[in-house]
């Protein structure tokens, strides 16, 4: 009895120590995790009446005993139960059927009240303790029966499980067997509690151990965490609100930083919305509340610490992205499909409100169309190539040509730029569409058509994407050379913008294909991010004014000024420059006679399809 006893406390002790790092630590209130607690409840207690039942068969034989030993079958019988809805949990047809859950209600009912129902016996004798009988025969097919249940459905539902979580129910399943035949073969080795026990540690060790679910910098939930509870709210017809705190804009002393202070963001997020705080797709805050009443209440106390700084003076300025309601979006894919959209387009201006609603969905529907549409596009060469002439004032002729890309509708239309051109970037796709464009311009050039026309070079758009790419300059020096052109008739336009991250990447391919013969253009000037730094430190060989800026030359006495300074400073650094957007004859004079070298726009020509280019600049070639 002794070596029972102390098997059954090691036991007891497990589930105890267990039970300490499971209900000690915080959790996301999803079904899953409150049907492991309820495994680790009625585990113990299933434990606790063992050792009691043996105490009873031993010191008070008769009713207590008699009881003791009942309630023991009983828990084994709600533990195997138990077991058996854990597993379930993860087949969405037996989490949501009611009719199963009905049926398995029914039965386990049926077998408890028979177990209660029929006799029992124990034994006491030569140090050897044990009940017997049809209570415990009946108990002894029950629970194999939902344990041998469990082993099946790993192998035929495996489609429906983590690979993790079949080896890990598999590997509980025959802990939780290896006990009971043991126990079956020796009747006083009472090995079941602990087969249950060493079962559970393996299960919470490999599937529910709670720091896997915690993101180690902030203390709050990762976001698959959210997904899981997002798709019990949904599967319940129940609603939340949430607040997405956004990174935004940060200042403080330089010893201070941002991730110095994220912890305490944490801390206070974590109080204002009871734990309920994830860590976001693009390293913000997703905090989670029970109706949009609640959510209100907190986002003012949000805004009211957010005017206030952190730790070291340092203040951190981000934008919000609200979500009243889950139940505007029909799935949790479908909202987390929106937000990662609206993440990346909405106002991150400092204190920016953006709300998540059905809008946002109708957006994201367009985008995943047009996305589509331009891979199909590319797969089906129905990406065209488009080419604007560029005069030359000092020559009296057109010298060049911007490459611009055109996706062929099936209907024989184009698509406009302004519809594919910001879908290509957000995808990513702008570097294929870049790279088709490129290579139809050195397989025009090749054919020597332009070169009779006197076009001298073909000015080709960079994304930001390709010029963060390390292989760029290798990748289109070695086009250059498979279509047997000279470098020199390739002009590169590179936007400077704040969004490129990888500045050090630019310079080396600029410096690279400049060394084999390229060279490039500083487009979109006076648009706000570029400015003469850009000018000094970029190693270029042609400034572009934007069209905005060529335009308020002729509205705004100011911009005229700064321009005319401008145009001074380009020229003396012995970079020519563009004028784009130029739609009339007088901004054609001026624009000359102030020294511009080279004019683009709709006054001479809208961008053409190569043909029709071809045909307009051999008619204007002796002209204009």
């Amino acid at each position: 009895m002794t070596q029972n006893i102390i098997v059954q406390l090691c036991a007891l002790v497990l589930m105890i120590i267990i039970g300490i790092f499971v209900f000690g630590r915080k959790r996301i209130p999803t079904e899953r995790a409150r049907i492991f607690r309820r495994i680790i409840i009625v585990t113990t207690f299933c434990i606790i009446t063992d050792i009691v039942s043996i105490i009873a068969i031993a010191f008070t034989p008769g009713i207590i005993a008699y009881i003791a030993c009942k309630a023991y079958l009983f828990m084994i019988m709600i533990t195997a139960m138990s077991m058996f809805e854990y597993v379930c949990y993860d087949i969405s047809e037996l989490r949501t059927s009611k009719l199963f859950r009905i049926l398995l209600t029914c039965l386990t009912g049926t077998s408890i009240i028979a177990m209660l129902l029929l006799p029992l016996e124990y034994y006491n004798e030569d140090g050897k303790i044990y009940s017997f009988g049809p209570a415990v025969d009946l108990t002894f097919v029950f629970s194999p029966l939902f344990i041998i249940s469990i082993f099946i459905m790993t192998f035929a539902l495996k489609h429906r499980m983590a690979p993790q979580r079949r080896s890990a129910l598999r590997v509980w399943m025959l802990m939780q067997a290896g006990g009971a035949v043991i126990q079956v073969i020796d009747r006083h080795l009472l090995l079941i509690s602990y087969g249950m026990a060493l079962g559970i540690m393996i299960i919470y060790a490999r599937l529910e151990i709670p720091d896997e679910n915690i993101d180690r910098s902030t203390g709050v939930y990762r976001i698959q965490m959210l997904r899981d509870y997002l798709n019990q709210l949904y599967e319940n017809n129940e609603n939340c609100s949430c607040i997405i705190v956004t990174k935004g804009r940060s200042s403080g002393a330089d010893s201070v930083t941002e991730e110095t202070v994220i912890p305490e963001e944490a801390i206070f997020l974590s109080k204002i919305s009871e734990n309920m705080v994830f860590r976001g797709i693009s390293g913000d805050f997703i905090t989670v509340y029970p109706n949009q009443e609640t959510a209100d209440r907190a986002f003012e106390k949000i805004k009211e610490r957010f005017r206030e700084t952190w730790t070291g003076n340092f203040r951190l300025s981000p934008a919000y992205l609200l979500i009243p309601e889950i139940s505007g979006y029909s799935s949790s894919e479908e909202l987390f499909g929106a937000y990662q959209y609206e993440i990346n387009n909405m106002d991150t201006s400092a204190g920016a409100e953006t709300v998540l609603d059905r809008k946002v969905l109708d957006m994201l529907s367009e985008y995943q169309m047009l996305r589509n549409d331009i891979i199909t596009a590319l797969a089906e060469d129905r990406v065209e190539t488009f080419l604007q002439p560029i005069y030359s004032v000092a020559e009296r002729r057109f010298v060049s040509a911007e490459a611009l890309a055109r996706i062929k509708e099936k209907d024989g239309s184009y698509m406009l730029p302004g519809r594919f051109i910001p879908i290509a970037e957000r995808s990513g796709l702008i570097e294929q569409l870049g790279e088709r464009v490129f290579e139809q311009v050195c397989d025009l050039i090749g054919t020597g058509s332009l070169a009779a026309l006197g076009i001298e070079y073909i000015e080709v758009n960079l994304s930001v994407i390709q010029c963060e790419n390390r292989q760029l300059a290798e990748r289109y020096s070695a086009k250059i050379k498979e279509y047997g052109i000279d470098p020199a008739s390739i002009n590169l336009e590179i936007t400077e913008s704040s969004t490129i991250k990888q500045r050090t990447v630019l310079l080396e391919n600029m410096k690279t294909l400049r060394e084999f013969g390229c060279s490039f253009s500083l487009d979109d000037f006076g648009t706000g991010e570029s400015n003469l730094d850009y000018i000094v430190n970029m190693p270029v060989d042609i400034v572009k004014f934007d069209r905005t800026m060529t335009a308020a030359f002729f509205t705004n006495e100011r911009a005229r000024v700064m321009l005319e300074s401008v145009i001074m400073i380009i020229k003396r650094l012995g970079l020519k420059i563009v004028a784009e957007g130029v739609e009339e004859k007088r901004q054609l004079d001026a624009l000359s006679n102030l020294g511009i070298d080279y004019i683009q726009g709709f006054y001479f020509s809208k961008p053409l399809p190569v043909n029709e280019f071809m045909e307009f600049v051999r008619e204007k070639k002796s002209s204009v």
